[in-house]
């Protein structure tokens, strides 16, 4: 049976039913022959070349800040008949008639798996929580546009010349309107604005938007059904009942199983399978009823718990193959069904339709720059105006539904997705350009150690990733607190990853502990841990904790704002390998060293990375446990520190913080003052001065010593700092960075720096060769820059 199928002026055949494989490929020529002949391959094709097209423009289009889903579409417009459609090999052989149906299926397989994981990740207790900024410019954004625009557009409605017509101007006005949450939390995530100012109000706003858009959505959805009244009212109220099912049946089940999930443990598969065949059920459900079949996973994803354990469990099972090869295959396809070229031909109204398109997209820009000027300085204004109004994958997926259930036509969906495709590509390049979240981390102004003065208040940002991370910062601390004269104020950071999640969080447990209770409670342990500590060195020591929980690549950004807002001297990070009780190598975080390199790079104060293999005190320091993780720490009777100098900014920043140290009695400090032969030049007479101002304030103290060792080369400096690892249960030491090569002390000792964040001497000290048990501090002043006039 082959039935004949109209492709614009030509007939096209094809067999039904189809082949879905074939038992073996044949010789020669006639391999591409059965691939192109059965439906299974040819489908593999498909996505592969939309897989690997894609892939190889946003390699390409990323460097520019365009987003991902620009290469996409431009991956289905290129295979579309704006252009490659129009030769029969592909038209025919390539993406044949009777494979668009099986390709289209698998496209929205992939979407309906965006917008479930991007519910999921929607923490609607959010919108209940928002300030009145948030919630203003979330609803007030979508409102005044919307409103505004169809009251400017009434007349052009009233003298429409058919309901197609009406219905296209209301369906633009409406969906320009719309802040959609899937397109902002992805373009905001591509740009790494997540942890920024600009990017959580982004979020939070869209997130607001969002929920009033899915029951606008909803509304008009049902007032356009080709239905007569009384079906159309029952399928409104089979969907609030499926709605309502979510939340008062499916919702509370599943906290029950979070509840009863260990901490730190995943969700059983049978709950995790369970739940994804709802989901496909509200998909099916939402189908049937003439409504977005997307909905349906939208709203049932609403209802699950966002987060660990069940949020991220389901983040993980599907952010891999249904998002990075499903979710292209469906913006390919909806590119492939506009033809642009019929935009620039004959098109009726083509000037009206323009004008209405990019009028509405502008008032919506101006609404939105006018709701956030009074909180907000203009720049930054413009730039949440800019996110807000961005279009993508949602907006061309409700075009498309419009076009397959004739709202409109071909050469009006052409213009939308034309449109679409210039906004998701000019306003990720501008934001870009506009805003750069790190030049507000830039050092205009001393934030060091080093310009302290000796009495003046040491502020220290401690990062903490694991619970072994707690006992290594209190083991150092308390070689700084516990002397009255020099005060220290302790900011303390627990860093979780963001999984299950689109909005980073950032919690003051200050500000918890004096809320209702009804918060979500984080970091228990390290709060407890911390305010113990708090307590034990009551009198020179104050300590605040926060916890953020954020991706991965952006939790620097949480760091810095935290360490400008507290105006701290420096930020201390643990090293990213950690040492076992038996001496070796026990695990390696490859993130957190990643990390840490951005904090070295772009810290608005100084840093300081911890090195701890079971030193900051030697065998002196009895560590109280509870539940495995540290919580407190006693003094012990001494503890021996060795600072090795040899100049440098990083030197004295790290002599300075030394000298601090040495104002605990118990604390014996030795500065080991590696010299050179050669002639001193400037920069060495400052080392010199700096050096004899410490020793000069510090001349009366019986517990600091200076040994002064000549070096020829960095052979001799590491033989000598061998000798000596086994002796102190601190190294501080200045990490150096670019002045190593100028340095005859450590000549040659680059080459085989495996660690070039610790600089060359904390490399040393680091080593597996070196035989030691004492931890290491390397100090990275500020990096500090020149005031652009």
């Amino acid at each position: 049976m082959e039935p004949e199928v109209a492709w614009k002026n030509e007939t096209v055949c094809y067999n039904f039913p189809p082949l879905i494989s074939v038992e073996s490929f044949g010789d020669g020529f006639t391999l591409m022959e059965d691939v192109f002949s059965a439906s299974l391959p040819l489908l593999n094709l498909q996505i592969l070349l939309i897989y690997v097209i894609s892939n190889s423009l946003n390699y390409i289009l990323k460097r520019f800040s365009i987003p991902s889903f620009v290469s996409q579409t431009l991956t289905g417009v290129i295979l579309g008949p704006t252009f490659l459609a129009r030769t029969d090999f592909v038209r025919h052989t390539l993406f044949p008639e009777a494979s668009h149906e099986t390709l289209d299926v698998v496209g929205i397989w992939g979407y309906c798996t965006f917008t479930f994981l991007a519910a999921v990740k929607m923490d609607v207790a959010m919108v209940i929580r928002s300030g009145k900024k948030v919630m203003t410019i979330g609803v007030a954004s979508m409102v005044i546009p919307l409103a505004v625009g169809l009251l400017f557009q009434r007349q052009q409605i009233a003298q429409a010349d058919s309901k197609l017509t009406v219905n296209s101007i209301v369906g633009i006005t409406s969906i320009q309107s719309l802040t959609t949450f899937p397109v902002v939390a992805q373009l905001v995530h591509e740009l790494k604005l997540t942890n920024s100012e600009i990017g959580r109000l982004a979020l939070s706003s869209s997130l607001v938007s969002g929920l009033f858009g899915a029951v606008f959505n909803l509304v008009g959805m049902t007032l356009t059904m080709q239905l007569d009244v009384p079906r159309r009212l029952r399928n409104i109220l089979v969907a609030l009942f499926s709605m309502a099912v979510a939340v008062l049946v499916f919702r509370p089940a599943m906290v029950r199983v979070v509840k009863r999930t260990p901490q730190g443990s995943r969700v059983k598969a049978a709950y995790v399978s369970l739940t994804l065949a709802v989901a496909v059920g509200y998909v099916v459900l939402f189908d049937g009823l003439m409504l977005a079949f997307s909905l349906g996973a939208f709203i049932f994803g609403l209802a699950i718990p966002a987060g660990p354990p069940f949020g991220s469990s389901l983040v993980e099972t599907l952010e891999t193959i249904p998002q990075a090869i499903f979710f292209p295959v469906f913006v390919a396809t909806l590119a492939m069904k506009a033809d642009l070229t019929t935009v620039f031909g004959a098109f009726e109204n083509r000037g009206f339709f323009t004008a209405l398109i990019y009028w509405s997209a502008i008032e919506k820009f101006v609404v939105c720059l006018l709701l956030a000027l009074p909180w907000m300085p203009l720049v930054d204004s413009i730039v949440l105006s800019l996110i807000l109004g961005s279009k993508g994958v949602v907006d061309a997926s409700i075009h498309a539904y419009q076009m397959d259930n004739q709202l409109m036509g071909v050469q009006l969906y052409s213009l939308f997705m034309l449109s679409i495709l210039v906004n998701a590509t000019v306003i990720p390049v501008l934001v870009s350009i506009l805003y750069e979240p790190s030049r507000r981390y830039a050092g205009y102004h001393s934030r060091n150690i080093f310009a302290l003065r000796p009495v003046s208040e040491l502020r220290i940002l401690a990062c903490i990733h694991k619970p072994h991370h707690v006992a290594s910062a209190m083991k150092l601390l308390d070689t700084l607190c516990r002397a009255e004269e020099s005060a220290v104020a302790l900011y303390v950071i627990h860093l979780l990853e963001q999984v299950g999640h689109a909005t980073p969080i950032f919690i003051s447990h200050q500000k918890q502990r004096q809320s209702d209770g009804s918060e979500p409670s984080y970091s228990d342990d390290v709060v407890f841990a911390f305010e113990q500590y708090e307590w034990n060195n009551m009198g020179c020591t104050s300590a605040q904790i926060f916890t953020s929980i954020s991706h991965a690549k952006f939790m620097q950004e949480d760091i810095f704002t935290l360490a400008l807002d507290k105006l701290t001297s420096m930020i201390l990070v643990p090293f990213h390998r950690k040492w076992g009780v038996d001496g070796r190598i026990e695990s390696e975080d490859n993130v957190l060293r990643a990390l840490n390199y951005r904090i070295l790079e772009t810290a608005p104060c100084s840093v300081g990375i911890l090195y701890d293999r079971g030193g900051c005190g030697g065998g002196g320091f009895e560590v109280v446990s509870l539940d495995n993780d540290a919580t407190a720490s006693e003094p012990a009777p001494s503890r021996s520190i060795c600072m090795i100098y040899l100049g440098g900014r990083d030197d004295r920043e790290a002599i300075s913080l030394a000298k601090r140290m040495a104002n605990d009695p118990s604390v014996h400090l030795t500065i080991l003052h590696l010299v050179s032969d050669e002639v001193a030049g400037s920069e060495t007479v400052l080392d010199d001065v700096v050096l004899n101002g410490v020793l000069r304030e510090m001349a009366n103290f019986l517990n600091v010593q200076c040994l002064e060792r000549v070096v020829r080369d960095g052979t001799e400096t590491a033989s000598l700092i061998s000798s000596v690892a086994d002796q102190y249960d601190v190294f501080v030491v200045g990490r150096r960075w670019h002045v190593e090569v100028a340095s005859p002390q450590t000549a040659g000792l680059s080459d085989w720096s495996e660690f070039p964040e610790l600089g060359v001497i904390g490399d040393l000290l680091a080593s597996k060769d070196v035989r030691t048990r004492g931890s290491v501090l390397v100090v990275q002043q500020q990096k500090q820059h020149k005031k652009k006039i």
